[in-house]
């Protein structure tokens, strides 16, 4: 990326005013790729926004069918503190290859003041902030209006979806990491576009107690990948064929034909992985394929689906 996009980047963009947003069913998209589809709602996330793939996330409202207001923030960096006057807040790294990103209502169309929003390209993180979220059914016209407020900012490393503070109804939605892991590999093995001209970005994934992560040979259908030791702390993460393809006639192409680095460290704080040099649209998914690897080491929830094509949805 050139020094002057940088330092485009890096310039705070001013907030947007409060626009009203039709929603339906209390959920609203954000979208860095309108209509890109992902893995089904109710499979990772918590009460205020759920993630849905690399492009894209659906925020939760208390309002089923009407109105809120929502407004936009590009910051030239990550905040230094978490702001006052919100009933809760959570935040999601998304895949922006075009420097664009929307929110849409579920039954309506994007309003223009908040439809291809500039944002940095590459790699954003997205912190949602949500207040007044009561339901429509005790709303009366006393109430303030519901708000939710986006602060997006670029970052280079793709981390996991987080609560920042939870909000005081907010549902306890079950977890489903290992639907989530079929979803992600079989998207990778579907994956069949060209490379992109952005910068690699890095994978992390944070754990409070030492994990390990062993040489081996990941299935996935027609493909495989391939975990290789070059030191204690150092694999090397390669997509292959697989020796036995599912398929008569099997998948050949790869999903990345560059191979990447896996660092472990351990320290005081815990255990640190840096999955190194990947796809920035693959980051999402092989983040969420080794939050399972390194949770349930030894499972692999999608080789008894094996998939060529199409990609999963």
């Amino acid at each position: 990326m050139a020094d002057a996009d940088r330092a485009e980047q890096r310039r705070e963009q001013p907030v947007s005013g409060w626009t009203r947003v039709s929603v339906s069913y209390c959920q609203y998209d954000v979208s860095a790729v309108p209509g890109e589809t992902g893995m089904p709602i109710y499979t990772l996330g918590d009460g205020l926004l759920h993630v849905g793939g690399p492009y894209q996330f659906t925020g939760f409202c208390g309002v089923h069918t009407g109105g809120i207001e929502v407004r936009a923030r590009v910051l030239p960096g990550p905040p230094t503190e978490v702001e006052d006057g919100w009933d809760a807040i959570s935040e999601a790294t998304l895949w922006s290859p075009f420097g664009e990103m929307s929110v849409v209502g579920l039954m309506g169309g994007p309003p223009d003041a908040l439809t291809d929003l500039t944002v940095p390209r590459g790699l954003v993180r997205v912190r949602v902030h949500a207040r007044n979220r009561l339901h429509e059914s005790v709303r009366t016209d006393q109430d303030p209006p519901e708000q939710h407020e986006l602060h997006i900012w670029a970052v280079t490393e793709e981390t996991r979806r987080r609560t920042v503070l939870a909000g005081p109804d907010d549902r306890d939605w079950e977890q489903k990491p290992a639907k989530a892991a079929e979803w992600a590999l079989l998207s990778l093995v579907a994956d069949d576009e060209d490379g992109e001209d952005l910068d690699r970005v890095t994978v992390v994934r944070h754990r409070p107690a030492p994990v390990e992560v062993p040489a081996t040979v990941l299935p996935a259908g027609d493909l495989a990948i391939r975990l290789e030791h070059v030191d204690d702390e150092t694999l090397r993460w390669t997509w292959t064929t697989a020796d036995r393809p599912v398929f008569p006639e099997p998948l050949a192409t790869l999903p990345d034909g560059e191979l990447s680095t896996v660092r472990l460290t351990s320290g005081p704080d815990g255990f640190t992985l840096r999955h190194e040099g990947v796809l920035g649209r693959h980051a999402f998914a092989l983040g969420v394929i080794w939050d399972h690897l390194l949770d349930s080491p030894g499972s692999y929830p999608w080789a008894e689906t094996p998939h060529r094509l199409p990609s999963p949805s």
